[in-house]
């Protein structure tokens, strides 16, 4: 067995499903754990994969950890002490701390985000020194299969956790921000709902084209609609307050990070 998951919620399943989707994997190489046997066997059921009991998850080549970090304390005794490679999405975990609860060093750890599941993550990724080649080249091309992949140092996690992690949190206000200004402009809910959605939606797809200042500028031509609104922004501050969400967001995570370490 090529990769047991430990922990298939909403993230490790959308990875699950697009690893299987891209071919990464086969329902044969992917079994699920769960302390539960009910629940292993409903998660099993829902992939299609093979639910792996206490034994079982000792057999798999790597195992994927996605349980929330609180949970790992609990999970970490049943997995450990194996020659196998683990593979983090848990947020605020450093892989040392993971490689010190599990007694080994091949761990890798990764960053996903929401966009999983639409297969449009990034995620960020790295792995301890003992961390063989191919197991690298697994992992990358696990999270490949749901979006983007950013060798960035460990040292950058919280970074990234704040603007690419958080990220859909603060776009998904800004979306409803949009929406209500519709909805004053004398929209109703849904109509507003919807051209939020595409208006965001058009502009990912222009920014991949354009810096988002170029995008700003072609837009916001002199003396036009787009202008005053940027103006109004600009006076309300809205600029500062997005960069202090990511601010706020990465330090966060810095502060879960410091405490797993101690």
């Amino acid at each position: 067995m090529k990769l047991a998951i430990v922990g298939a919620g909403k993230m490790g399943g959308a990875i699950l499903t697009g690893a299987l989707r891209a071919g990464v994997l086969t329902t044969s190489e992917v079994g699920v754990y769960h302390p539960d046997e009910a629940r292993r066997a409903t998660l099993a059921e829902r992939y299609g994969v093979t639910p792996l009991d206490d034994d079982g998850v000792h057999t798999a080549e790597r195992i994927l950890i996605g349980v929330k970090p609180q949970a790992f304390e609990r999970v970490a005794p049943l997995i450990a002490r194996r020659s196998g490679c683990f593979i983090s999405i848990m947020a605020g975990v450093p892989a040392d701390a993971i490689a010190r609860r599990v007694g080994s060093r091949r761990v890798l750890r990764a960053m996903p985000n929401l966009g999983a599941r639409v297969r449009l993550s990034a995620t960020a990724l790295a792995a301890l020194p003992d961390v063989s080649e191919e197991d690298d080249a697994f992992a990358t091309a696990l999270f490949e299969a749901v979006g983007s992949v950013h060798r960035i140092p460990e040292s950058q996690f919280d970074a990234f956790t704040g603007l690419a992690g958080s990220g859909p949190a603060f776009a998904a206000v800004i979306a409803e921000a949009l929406a209500d200004g519709g909805v004053r402009a004398g929209f109703s809910r849904d109509t507003a709902r919807d051209l939020a959605r595409e208006v965001l939606h058009a502009t990912a797809v222009l920014l991949s084209e354009n810096g988002p200042a170029d995008l700003k500028d072609e837009v916001a031509s002199a003396g036009g609609t787009a202008i005053a609104g940027v103006r109004a922004l600009e006076e309300h501050g809205a600029r500062y307050a997005v960069l202090r969400a990511v601010e706020e967001a990465a330090l966060r995570a810095r502060a879960l990070s410091r405490e797993d370490e101690a």
